[in-house]
């Protein structure tokens, strides 16, 4: 049996809601393709960052403790250098899309999508495409002029 010997991309899922971020934890691991650690809120996401980052995605839950919005995205944006930040929401999100994008992150994933639709999603955005469901036309001129 031949098996393939594809590198596993490394993902930092940092939501504070235990079974949402042991959902995606366990979903993502069992695909084979991801190799996933777990943090609670941003303090925790700093640390995990410092000590064994950049991950290929941080997987970034929009509320939860020590996330000031589209200023705490840019900072991970940051400290990810060489990776990606992804946005995760329950979509009913304070902040517009165009501030999260203008902040650097390369995607939003609603919690409410199907898991095929957010496999596909984080295939596309580690391709290096951008990901946004819900784009406004404002932020769709922005993704276009930049590309």
């Amino acid at each position: 049996m031949h098996m393939q010997q594809s590198k596993r991309h490394t993902v930092l899922i940092a939501d504070d809601h235990y079974l949402v971020g042991e959902a995606f934890s366990q979903f993502l691991g069992q695909s084979g393709l991801y190799e996933t650690t777990l943090v609670r809120d941003v303090l925790e996401a700093r640390v995990e960052l410092r000590v064994n980052g950049p991950f290929d995605i941080v997987l970034l839950d929009l509320s939860m403790p020590g996330m000031d919005g589209p200023e705490t995205i840019a900072e991970l944006v940051q400290r990810n250098a060489g990776g990606r930040v992804v946005v995760l929401t329950g979509g009913n999100s304070r902040f517009r899309q165009s501030a999260i994008f203008g902040a650097g992150a390369s995607g939003l994933i609603l919690k409410s999508q199907p898991a095929r639709q957010i496999v596909d999603a984080l295939q596309s955005i580690l391709d290096g495409e951008i990901y946004f469901p819900l784009a406004d036309d404002r932020l769709l001129d922005r993704v276009t002029s930049t590309a």
